[in-house]
């Protein structure tokens, strides 16, 4: 390394080129970077979704879900399988291990599903995915009143433009129902002219059609024979011939039937700022580039409103661009307010030249980052550029050490090269060291698992590069810079003499205080080392008491306010639209009204709205409203707790969420409960919410297991089999009825629609229209329902969880904010009431899930990944150092870090999250770095010839300016962003909480505590070696 040093030092043109290489490769860099709001993730599932018509969910279980399971539990990367039974539906996720190839697991799985050949006859084709993250841009709503059928054609040519646009792949249209043609035949009618609903669907089957006939090969050539009789239209339908008779009259099926062209029976509405309305979700697969696609989807709704139909509008929102550019002009601010800072402290103790270059190895750090960061698959979005604002203060420390030990040895004589060369070889050593262990602890950030940690992926990534290039620059860049700067000389104007004696004041202050004040002080702790370490370590222990007693806030995932208020209601399953569309209505009123309430408030609209479009939509037993939020100004937490005032009581609802964040944090309490059976499972779950409900501060318990709801069990009579009527007869008769009979799909433009043959509306809607029914025999003859079948009453349940080939349900609980631990709830359940459970329920299962599983998993990481980081730390320091001991001074400063971390977050009042976390890591690599500037002065002292205490006071005095310049630029330069007031910074607070106070007390632990303890050290070595020698002596003596 030290010829390196010496070579660009005499070269410095190829120190020029070298930092313009990596200037230019950064700026060439940026473009090529993928630029998004909040980064992606990997899923890692595969999905299986297999449709089953008119099936229970305890038939779709049985036929369904438990076949796939039974399929593919056994595949290799398997880590998980969940599944759900629903009323015409059966869902199979699997999850793989973390790693795994999921082209080859999805292989695997279609190959193990298509190999099943006991499905039921009626059920679809399963459908096999493998769920990969598309980046949501934005949302593209249309909204008018001019009809369900003219609004969904108008949506799918709007969707088709749209897809076509550069910068965009995907657009999906929302909400629309299903397109279907009803055929209605009412019983009365199949009696009277004989008919049977397999005769209906075979006429549509034979007339509806088109089937090539081949070819006439003739001299002229081939002519094709076609037969074109595909009914598409109503009017079609109408046309086709049900009976003939002998002298020719036709009964045509619109004779017998009212045949609807319309939608699908399903219950669903969707409006726009209280119009009924679409929406155009726009995604792009790869390669994002949120403000190219906001710019191209801008214009094209420009150009598309001219189009529309009156009374319709066209309206852009939920755009990534608006965060990302709000986000990017905030951590620009902060950036250069915090570049600012450093530079101003630089100049006050160092030459402003000088302070110049060492700032300028920032931009030559970021730079060069930018260039390979393109190489990494880490994009621009708020995490990565977060991490440059982080690292602002650490990249710059290294070169703050070399320039100030180039300028101590310029200042004592040594002019130029030989200055710069001495200087540079003088802190090689430690600064080589301090920047490869704050990599290494940075390294165990990229391997964390959860969802969390791979949202903070981008900060390890940048922060080891921005380390690396600031590591290339202060060794060859820097000292070619300072070796021909010219010495200091008098200014000719007396404004900048007069700055210059200001900032000698403070540069000579700063030494004159590392001389008279700081070494006195450092004499008198050295004196009393025992009473000093004894003080560090009551701090220590009081810190870690005030964290472990429950004495500070702390959640794992920390809350990410959104520019979006979303509310979701979940009614019980299968129950009245009406209950889900009074539900709807209630909460949109109350929507509208904050609406109006907070934009008539002239201090939150001085620059527009505060509040903007508001979104509503209600399906099956399903309500969720969007509300935006447009304003800064906005409280937003505030206006959800309005919000929620206004709603009042909902009654009757499963589940209710008001979520104002951009990450759903899931439920504090979320456990999930398997066992042998259902009944089981129901009596576990009431126990369960009993002992839930008897800690302080727990409130809406919920599980997934609603009650049960009754359901009808057709059975047969004795005379049915006199008849030859089997069960399948029945239960196939029953379904053409009352769900239909699918006769055909007609192949329109954009999609299939079915055909389906039933009775009318009139004739589905009671249990007594079952008697009404007729069952047909296999000789032709009718005979009533009650004559060969019979009705049970069951109780069914409407949703059947599964996990892991077991039933399952969900038990949630939320938790009032500083009353009581989420962990030490469950924690105790489990340890003081999950034993008798399990003893009255043989089988019975508790896992965590959501917050607490990933909580447990990132926790136990964190802990094996520091511990590893710590060992592979000692070991490189070991070596050079060659002692034992030494390398665990230099690690003292990490739990004195952490000391820091907390009582930061306890003087600026924040909560302790996962980003606390982090930022604990990210401090533990920085605060060693001044600890290892110390010991290498000191050990150098020693091998010159000095006494412990005297290298000990000259080597603190010596090394005293570098350390503070270097926790002050990291601690000034993080200030901004501890000060931002904006909402959607605040996540990011307690990361910069972490690193700034930690830094800030550790600094005090290497100016004080870390020469007591190494004259502590000392001490026990020389009094080790004292017995050893009096042993020898003695043993010499006998």
């Amino acid at each position: 390394m030290g010829g390196s040093i010496r070579w660009f030092i005499d070269n410095p043109i190829a120190a020029n080129l070298l930092m313009l290489v990596l200037l230019i490769g950064g700026v060439m860099g940026i473009p090529a970077l993928d630029k998004q709001f909040f980064p992606e993730f990997e899923l890692n599932t595969v999905s299986i979704t297999m449709p089953y018509p008119g099936a229970g969910p305890q038939e779709v279980e049985e036929q369904i879900c438990v076949r796939i399971e039974e399929a593919v539990h056994d595949l290799t990367g398997v880590k998980e399988i969940r599944s759900s039974a629903r009323q015409g539906m059966g869902t199979v996720l699997i999850e793989a291990e973390s790693g795994y190839d999921m082209q080859r697991l999805t292989a695997e799985v279609k190959t193990r599903v298509d190999a099943i050949n006991t499905f039921p006859v009626d059920a679809e084709r399963p459908i096999i995915t493998e769920l990969t993250h598309r980046h949501h841009m934005m949302v593209v709503s249309m909204a008018g009143d001019i009809g369900e059928r003219n609004l969904k054609e108008l949506g799918e040519q709007l969707r088709d433009e749209l897809a076509a646009q550069p910068n965009v792949s995907i657009v999906e249209l929302a909400s629309p129902r299903p397109f279907e043609v009803a055929v209605e035949v009412s019983e009365y009618t199949l009696r009277r002219y004989g008919l049977s609903f397999d005769d209906v669907v075979a006429a549509i089957r034979g007339s509806s059609l088109n089937l090539p006939a081949g070819a006439i090969k003739t001299t002229g050539g081939d002519i094709r024979l076609q037969t074109r009789g595909q009914a598409y239209e109503r009017y079609d339908f109408e046309r086709i011939p049900l009976l003939s008779s002998r002298d020719g009259t036709q009964v045509l099926l619109g004779d017998v039937a009212n045949i609807i062209d319309g939608f699908e029976d399903v219950d669903v509405r969707t409006r726009f700022n209280d119009k009924p309305s679409h929406n155009l979700h726009v995604y792009v697969t790869s390669h994002p580039n949120t403000l190219a696609t906001s710019e191209t989807v801008h214009q094209w709704v420009g150009e598309a409103r001219k189009r529309l139909p009156p009374g319709m509008e066209l309206e852009v929102w939920r755009d990534s661009a608006v965060p990302f550019k709000g986000r990017v002009d905030t951590l620009l601010k902060n950036g250069i307010g915090g570049l600012l800072l450093v530079f101003m402290v630089l100049v006050l103790f160092l030459r402003p030249k000088l302070a110049l270059w060492v700032c300028s190895g920032i931009a030559v750090a970021f730079m060069g980052t930018f260039f390979l960061l393109q190489y990494t698959g880490v994009s621009l979005n708020m995490i990565s550029l977060f991490a440059f604002l982080l690292v602002l203060g650490i990249v710059v420390d290294d070169a703050i050490i070399v320039g100030e030990s180039i300028h101590a040895r310029q200042a004592a004589g040594e002019a130029g090269s030989k200055g710069a060369l001495t200087g540079t070889h003088g802190v090689v050593k430690p600064v080589m060291y301090a920047v490869i262990s704050t990599m290494i602890f940075f390294v165990p950030m990229l391997f964390m698992p959860g969802e969390m940690a791979q949202a903070a992926y981008a900060i390890p990534v940048v922060v080891i590069l921005a380390l690396f290039f600031s590591l290339v620059e202060c060794l060859w860049i820097l000292p070619a810079h300072l070796a021909h700067m010219n010495p200091p000389r008098a200014s000719r104007y007396a404004w900048l003499r007069r700055l210059e004696k200001v900032r000698m004041a403070f540069a000579d202050g700063l030494t004159a205080f590392a001389r008279n004040i700081y070494r006195p002080l450092l004499e008198r702790c050295l004196r009393a080392n025992m009473l000093v370490i004894s003080l560090f370590l009551v701090a220590l222990f009081l810190s870690l008491s005030l964290y472990a007693g429950g004495w500070m806030r702390a959640a794992f995932f920390p809350s990410i306010t959104s520019d979006y208020v979303v509310a979701e209601i979940r009614l019980a399953e299968g129950g009245p639209y009406s209950d889900t569309m009074r539900a709807l209505r209630q909460v949109e009123r109350a929507a509208v009204q904050v609406k109006a309430e907070f934009n008539s408030d002239p201090q939150l609209t001085a620059f527009g709205p505060a509040i903007g479009h508001v979104e509503s939509r209600g399906r099956e037993n399903e309500v969720r409203i969007i509300m935006e939020v447009v304003s800064d100004a906005v409280d937003v937490k505030a206006m959800t707790t309005r919000w929620r005032e206004l709603i009042g009581d909902l009654g009757d609802v499963q589940d209710f969420n008001l979520d104002y964040t951009v990450n759903d944090r899931g439920k504090p309490i979320s456990l999930i409960l398997s066992a042998n059976s259902v009944a089981d499972l129901r009596e576990v779950a009431a126990l369960m919410r009993q002992t839930l409900e008897s800690y302080p501060g727990v409130y809406n318990i919920n599980d997934t297991m609603e009650s049960p709801r009754e359901e009808i069990v057709l059975d047969l009579k004795p005379a049915a089999e006199n008849l030859s009527i089997t069960l399948a007869d029945l239960a196939r008769q029953v379904r053409e009825a009352f769900y239909g009979a699918e006769a055909q799909r007609i192949p329109r433009t954009r999609e299939d629609v079915r055909v389906m043959v039933r009775y009318p509306e009139r004739e589905r809607l009671s249990v007594e229209n079952l008697s009404d029914m007729r069952v047909r025999t296999p000789a032709g003859a009718e005979v009533p329902f009650d004559v060969v079948a019979q009705v049970k009453y069951q109780p069914g349940y409407l949703v059947i969880d599964r996990l892991d080939r077991k039933r399952t349900l969900e038990v949630t609980a939320e938790v009032v904010s500083g009353t009581s631990d989420p962990r030490s709830i469950v924690n105790d359940i489990i340890a003081n009431s999950l034993p008798a459970w399990q003893q009255q329920y043989p089988g019975l299962g508790v896992a965590l899930d959501g917050e607490l599983e990933e909580e447990s998993a990132f926790m136990t990481a964190m802990a094996k990944y520091m511990a590893l980081s710590l060992l592979v730390i000692y070991a490189l320091m070991a070596i050079p150092f060659r002692s034992y001991f030494q390398p665990l001074l230099v690690l003292t400063a990490v739990p004195f870090g952490i000391m820091g971390a907390i009582f930061g977050h306890l003087i600026l009042n924040w909560e302790i999250s996962v980003f606390s976390l982090l930022g604990v890591i990210a401090c533990a690599g920085v605060v060693v770095n001044d600890n290892l500037v110390l010991i290498d002065r000191v050990n150098q002292l020693r091998a010159g010839g000095h006494s412990v205490l005297e290298s000990l006071l000259q080597g603190g005095e010596d090394r005293f300016r570098p350390i503070i310049l270097t926790s002050l630029t990291t601690f000034i330069g993080l200030l901004p962003i501890m000060s931002e007031t904006s909402m959607q910074a605040q996540f990011l607070i307690p990361m910069v909480t972490s690193l700034a106070f930690g830094v800030l007390f550790a600094t005090g632990v290497t100016l004080l505590l870390v020469p007591c303890l190494y004259l502590l050290g000392e001490q026990v070595s020389a009094h080790l070696l004292h017995r050893r020698q009096a042993l020898a002596d003695l043993i010499e003596g006998v």
